[in-house]
This record gives structure tokens, sequence and C-alpha cells, in this order.
């Protein structure tokens, strides 16, 4: 899995090897500096304090004091060359892990997009929203805290290493019979950190769903005095969290200390052997300062190589998330050789329709049927209402138009097409929805109507305003249909909200309407407005009303009436009042409202 993983994260960074090979010939150069750096100081300790006389200084006719003076401005050159490479490679290697992570983020939010209704239904918001944020930082964290710090330190380590081999090849052997041990601690404790972090990181994910559970639904937690219930539950999921982190970070420090433990044995080998050698003639003065820096900087490499293999492990648990979402196929995509819906007039055909939604962690259950064997014609330009009890598949049998998801069996037809030979935003342009639940942005009331339609003008926008009803309170506000609303409707009554939604829909100008309960929340006389309203501007469009109020019913052209996903009654108002069927029930037993005679009415 792992040769895997970072193919795939190489893969992502491809379009930057032109950087990623500046940065590392930037690296390369830096690791050459630092294998120079304790150079001056030998030539100050053997050739300016001592007796050993350098071969340049002499062709270039230098003195102690001359030789003295060129060491210190090397020194100094040496060290501000470094740190202005070390600000420019850090600048490149953070721009591009930054593009990387935000060229990642665009893949999985366009790919998240792009994924059917049941994908988002087994998924909590959160964890979501988790792998867009912080698990796409992965591929900074492999890339950029991985690839070069581990090139820095192979290179400083090879240049080191052959340093010491060329000076001493007892003492460099002493170094390298430290590796084996290195090797065995990243062995033992490398899958154990991968495990861990990838269970860190789901326990925080898990962390935030739940809080924001328990802060979105705070008016329900208010009203049922339920604040220490959700305050355990969102504890108890933080409690969690914290203890994965925990856990990770208690065997990353133990990781930690084996590492220096086995570096310790082999500084403490190779200063003894040093000094000894040094004692007996056999090293300088110089050399061994030098070989002693070395020491102090080549297990640096060795631990960076380390540290990094950690990070690295841990970056690959979120990758590993990131690419999951990345490779889940969508439930609902255009077919081979799919077409654009061309001249829609509006006709809808369902043919012996199935269809269940799948449970499970990844719909891994087998679906429960919500719509069994529904068949129904409905003529182009018809209002078709959409009645039965709650959970009858009302809104089930609706989202099926705009492909939300597509029948586990039979067929839907547009204008005699089956849909999935159309492509599916063709198809849903063409289609206006106005949702159960209010759906408003943090935007201007224009804004929030133009959603659907952003280059329509503000002549368009104001009569959508007018015919949904929204003009009528937009008056009363500071801006009017300028003025901002904040997040959750701030600012705006239920009633309102779906007012907005409805006048969205309408700016579409659809061939296809799907209203989903669309005045559950107006009176009675604005509802009354805005159906008319609706009913003047969709002349000739295809309109589908799920609705609980007999005043709507009563305008409709048909009427399909479900029960437990079954299809059991269709007709008009009269004709299903007549017949006195399960339409006529809902109606005895009060299941629409309505004003006045309306109610329980079994007349036309």
């Amino acid at each position: 899995m792992t040769p895997s993983i970072l193919l795939r994260v190489a893969g992502t960074l491809r379009p930057y090897r032109s950087r990623i090979g500046l940065a590392l010939g930037m690296t390369v150069l830096s690791a050459a500096l630092e294998v120079a750096k304790p150079w001056p100081l030998k030539i100050v300790v053997d050739s300016v304090v001592g007796d050993r006389p350098l071969a340049v200084a002499s062709r270039l006719d230098l003195g102690k004091q001359g030789l003295l003076i060129a060491a210190c401005l090397g020194l100094l050159a040496l060290t501000v060359s470094l740190a202005v490479l070390a600000v420019v490679l850090n600048r490149t290697t953070i721009s591009v892990g930054q593009r990387a992570v935000n060229d990642l983020r665009a893949r999985v939010l366009t790919h998240l997009q792009g994924l059917s209704l049941g994908f988002f239904g087994r998924r909590p918001t959160a964890d979501l929203s988790y792998r867009i944020s912080f698990d796409t930082f992965s591929i900074q964290s492999i890339a950029m805290n991985g690839l070069f710090p581990l090139a820095t330190a192979v290179l400083m380590l090879a240049g080191m290493t052959a340093v010491m081999l060329r000076m001493n090849a007892p003492l460099a052997a002493l170094f390298v019979a430290v590796a084996p041990l290195l090797y065995l601690s990243l062995r033992l404790f490398g899958r154990r950190i991968d495990a861990l972090s990838r269970t860190a990181r789901e326990s925080e994910s898990h962390f935030l769903a739940e809080a924001e559970r328990g802060i979105g639904s705070i008016q329900v937690v208010q009203a049922f005095t339920a604040e220490p219930l959700e305050h355990a539950r969102v504890m108890a999921a933080s409690s969690r969290a914290l203890a994965s982190a925990l856990r990770l970070y208690v065997l990353q420090t133990s990781y930690s200390g084996v590492v220096n433990v086995v570096l310790a044995l082999g500084t403490a080998g190779v200063l003894y052997a040093g000094g000894r050698l040094a004692l007996a003639g056999r090293l300088t003065t110089g050399e061994l300062i030098v070989f002693v820096t070395y020491l102090a900087s080549l297990y640096g490499p060795i631990n960076s190589i380390a540290q990094t293999f950690g990070l690295v492990r841990g970056g690959m648990s979120g990758a590993r998330r990131v690419f999951e979402i990345l490779d889940t196929e969508p439930e609902v995509r255009d077919a081979p050789g799919a077409r654009e819906p061309a001249d829609v007039r509006g006709g809808v055909c369902f043919e012996g329709v199935w269809f269940g939604y799948s449970a499970g962690p990844g719909g891994s259950e087998a679906p429960t049927p919500a719509l069994r064997d529904v068949s129904f014609e409905a003529p182009a330009g018809s209002l078709v209402a959409i009645v039965g009890p709650t959970g009858a598949g009302k809104t089930t049998l609706a989202s099926l138009i705009p492909r939300f998801y597509d029948p586990a069996a039979g067929r839907v037809l547009l204008d005699g097409v089956d849909l999935r030979e159309l492509r599916v935003r063709s198809l849903r342009a063409r289609i206006g929805l106005v949702p159960q639940v209010p759906m408003i942005f943090p935007a201007t009331l224009g804004d929030n109507i133009r959603y659907g339609r952003p280059e329509a003008g503000d002549e368009a926008v104001r009569r959508a305003a007018e015919i949904a009803g929204v003009s009528e309170f937009a008056a009363s506000l500071p801006r009017g249909l300028e003025t901002p609303i904040g997040p959750g409707w701030q600012g705006l009554s239920q009633g309102q909200a779906q007012r907005v939604t409805i006048a969205r829909a309408l700016l579409k100008d659809p061939r296809l309407l799907i209203l989903d309960e669309p005045t559950s929340a107006l009176d009675s006389e604005t509802e009354a407005f805005v159906m008319g309203g609706i009913e003047r501007a969709m002349q000739g469009c295809t309109t589908f009303v799920i609705a609980h109020r007999l005043s709507t019913v009563r305008r409709a052209d048909w009427l399909l009436v479900l029960d437990a996903g079954r299809l059991v009654e269709t007709g008009t108002y009269a004709s299903l009042c007549r017949a006195g069927g399960r339409f006529q029930r809902l109606v005895d037993a009060q299941e629409f409202v309505g004003s006045g005679d309306e109610q329980g009415s079994r007349s036309p």
C-alpha cells in the first residue's frame, strides 16, 4: 500500500517538477556548504595556530595573519550563504506544498460535487470537511516535510561519511555500525505509528461531527433540556480523540527515545576511538575537531531521517483518507455516449421503478425498498401533486427525476428518453427545485435568488421575487434585495426563507419544476398568492408538487397517491374523491391541512 500511496503523491506533485528540481538543486548546494562548515576552523587550528602549512596559502603567499582573515571570511561567507539558501529554499518548498494542497483540495471538492446523494447520506459532513481541510495537508507533510528534509539529510550524510572515510576509515566504520539498529527501530515502530495516526485522525473527525451536531441542533437541545446529555456525548468523543492523540504522541516519543539511545551508542564509540587516535598522534588536533564537529552534525541527519520517516508514515494516513474519497465512484454518472436533452417538453414517465436506500458504512447493507414497482405518466405542462402519509416515498420519487439517484429497476423517461441516456448536468440545468428545508446562503437576498443563474439581470430577479412573495417582506428591509442574510437564515423566518428558494427556482425558468412541500411554512393567504404566481409563471412547465395542503392538491391536474412506496391511486382530485379509496381516507383522517370547509371535504 505504501508504494502506491507514494506514487500517487508523486503524481500530485508532477505539475511542480521544475520547482521541485530547483529546490533539490538548492538542497544539494546547502548540504555541500554544511559539509564545508568545519574546515575554516581546521585551517585556523592546524595552519594558523599549529605548524601544518597549507599548500594554497603558500601559493597565494598568505602569511598566518592573511590565512586567519581568509578563514574567518570563509566561515562568514558559508554562514551567510546557508542563511540565504535556507530562506529561499523554505519559501520555494512551502510555496510548492501550499499549491499542491490547494490543487488536491480542488480535486477532492470537484469529485465530491460529482458524487451521488447516497454517498453523503452515509458520511458525516464533519468527516468530509476534515478530509478536505486537514487530511489534504498530508501532501505537504509527505513531500515538503519528507522529501526535502530526507534529501538534505541523505546528502549531508553521504558527504560527511565520504570525508570521514578519507580521514579515518575505522572511525567511519564505527558510525556505520549503528545503521542496522536504526533500521530495526524503524521496522518495529513504523507500522504501529501508521495505524495510530489513522485512528487519531478518525477520532478527531468523529469529534468534529459530534460537536457540529450538538451545535447545529441547539434549538432542539434547549427545548428538551438535553444539555447534559449532549455535553456528555460531545465530551466523550473529545476524550476518545485526545486519548488517541496521546497514544500516538507517547509512541512517537518512545520511538525518538530509542533512536537517540542508538545514536548515543555510536557517538560514544566514535569519541572513545577518536580520542585514543589523537592521543597516539594519528589524528591532528584540527582533524579531531572536524571529526567531532561532523559527529554533532552527522547524527543530526540520521535523526532527521528517523523523524521524517515517522512524519511520512503519519502523512500517509491522511493521504489514504483523501485518496479514498477520490477513488469513490459516483453512483449516478454520464453513460458513454450520453447526450444533451433537446427541445424539452416536460413529459415524465415512470416504468416499473424500484428503488431503495443502501445503509451501513459505504452502503454495505442491502437497500430497503422505498419505491416498489411505480408506473405513471405525467403529460408535458401538467401540474402533478404527489400525496401520501409520512414515509410513503414522495420525496424519493421526486428525487429520481433530476437523477439524484437512479432506479434499482425500471426506467424514468423524459419525453420518451431514459434519463440515463442524458447528460446529468444538462438534465439538472432544465429542472428547478424547491427543497423541503430552505437552503439560504450567507449572501444578499438578490444573490440567493440568483444562485442558479448568476448572470440574471436585476429585472428578472425582481420579477421572480414578486411572484414568490419575496418583494412583500424585502420592501421592509433596510436595503431591500441587497440586504445581507446571515448563516442559518439569520434575519428571515422559515416562511420567508422558503419564498426565497421558490424565487430561486422560478428565476431558472426550468422546463420541469419540483416543489417539495413549498408552502408548508406559509399561511393560507400567502400560499394562495405564491401558488397562483407559480402557476402563471410556469405555464407550459411540468410541475411536481409534494403537498400536505388540500388547497394545493385541489390545484393539481393529476394526483399520485403513494403508500409504503407503492403507487396505490392516480387520477384527478374529483375522481379520487368519488372513488373513496386511499386518498379519501387521507382526507378523512385530516392528513391534509387546509382552511374552512376544505378540510375533510368530499366534494371536488
